[in-house]
């Protein structure tokens, strides 16, 4: 008697097999970077064939761009959605800052292994202007109805270089929020509604 077919076990062994071949990439560029993650090595870290790791990322770059996306996800990137309720623009920037500082310290790991492989940031082009294009989203969103290109500008610049400047001048993560509401804020107010 033939066996039994059916799709959706295939189908969820199928994504949990990509799991765990993006799971053992991310694995190998913590220990080795970008270099270290050949497809051979991903095989034998991910328990698959080689074959299988090309027949789910059959790119030069797709396997890399998997995992950075893979590492947005598990860093939870805000969405929109944390504007919800608000009661208005000063409301939307304080969630903005306060969740981007949240997943910037979630993601600081992520961001030093970016930062020293050359190779591993070439590699992530696509994912970091997804990023770019989903944090531009979420200003533009925090800052409505002002639809400025500047105050987009110098509110993500606020949020991001600002942020990551008086952290490493020694503020807390709590106090750095609070210094760049200090200074965003009041500007924010005199742009607009």
């Amino acid at each position: 008697m033939p066996r039994r077919y059916t799709l959706g076990k295939r189908s969820d062994a199928k994504a949990e097999t990509r799991e765990r071949i993006v799971a053992a990439t991310l694995r190998l560029y913590r220990e080795g970077g970008f270099g270290g993650a050949s497809v051979a090595a991903v095989a034998r870290a991910a328990d698959v064939a080689p074959a299988t790791v090309r027949n789910h990322f059959p790119g030069p770059n797709d396997l890399a761009e998997a995992a950075a996306d893979g590492v947005l996800t598990a860093l939870a990137m805000p969405e929109v959605s944390i504007f919800d309720g608000a009661s208005g623009p000063t409301e939307r920037v304080r969630r903005l800052v306060t969740e981007l500082a949240a997943f910037y310290e979630r993601g600081t790991e992520w961001w030093e292994i970016r930062q020293r492989d050359r190779d591993l940031t070439q590699a992530w082009a696509g994912a970091e202007a997804r990023y770019e294009q989903r944090l531009a989203d979420l200003v533009r969103a925090a800052v409505a109805p002002l639809d400025d290109p500047v105050v987009v500008a110098v509110t993500g610049t606020a949020v991001g270089s600002t942020y990551f400047a008086l952290r490493a001048a020694g503020q807390t993560p709590g106090d750095a929020v609070e210094t760049v509401l200090d200074v965003l804020l009041p500007w924010l107010e005199r742009r607009g509604p």
